[in-house]
This record gives structure tokens, C-alpha cells and sequence, in this order.
């Protein structure tokens, strides 16, 4: 787990890979997708959204063959309030029984501006 700080007024750009539980990358296929959700456990994501669709702001995951990148725009991130959160990152294998699945969860740090 590692800890992603983020600012209310700026966007944020972080390249990642997904790891199998031998620790080694998986590069996802043409069919597969990854999400990404912003929150609190038990409670309303507030901020989903996965490689297929990028939200109305331009938040995006790129998935490419040796890294995957997160591009969080600032304007998805100002009705977020300031606080800790988790991100999740799921993980959309099309050819393992078409399912998401959680693959990572990390310490979200929103401040404020």
C-alpha cells in the first residue's frame, strides 16, 4: 500500500502496474478494463471511473503494456471534501469468468487549497 497525495486545485498524473500474487506485472488484454474508485468503505464512492469511459473532466486510466496510467483533473477533485480516503483499483479480466475484481487499494490524501 502506498499513499497518494492530491490537491483540491490541481490535477494529478501517476503511472502504475497491476501485480499477481507472485509480484509479477500483468499487462491487461484488449478486453479487459481497470476502475478506479475514490472513497470510504460502506460508504458512496465519491469518484468512479474506469478505462473505458474517462469522466466528463477528463479523469482517465491509460492502459498501456508496460505501465497504466491515472490522470485524476482537478475539476473531479474540487467537490471532493479535503480528508483520507481509499483508492481502489479493480481489475475487469474478460477472460476469467467476466468479473471485477479488487487488485489494490491505496491511502487517497485529498488536501485542500
Amino acid at each position: 500500500m502506498s499513499l497518494i497525495l492530491a490537491y483540491q486545485n490541481r490535477g494529478l498524473a501517476k503511472d502504475f502496474t497491476i501485480d499477481d500474487g507472485d509480484g509479477d506485472a500483468i499487462t491487461p488484454g484488449a478486453n479487459d478494463k481497470i476502475r478506479i474508485s475514490i472513497g470510504r468503505i460502506n460508504e458512496t464512492p465519491k469518484l468512479t471511473f474506469d478505462s473505458d469511459t474517462a469522466t466528463a473532466n477528463g479523469s482517465s486510466i491509460t492502459i498501456n503494456e508496460a505501465s497504466n496510467r491515472l490522470r485524476l483533473d482537478a475539476s473531479d477533485l474540487v467537490d471532493i471534501d479535503p480528508g483520507i480516503y481509499t483508492l481502489f483499483v479493480d481489475y475487469f479480466d474478460n477472460a476469467d469468468a467476466s468479473e471485477w475484481k479488487n487488485v489494490s487499494r491505496q491511502v487517497f490524501v485529498l488536501e485542500g487549497t
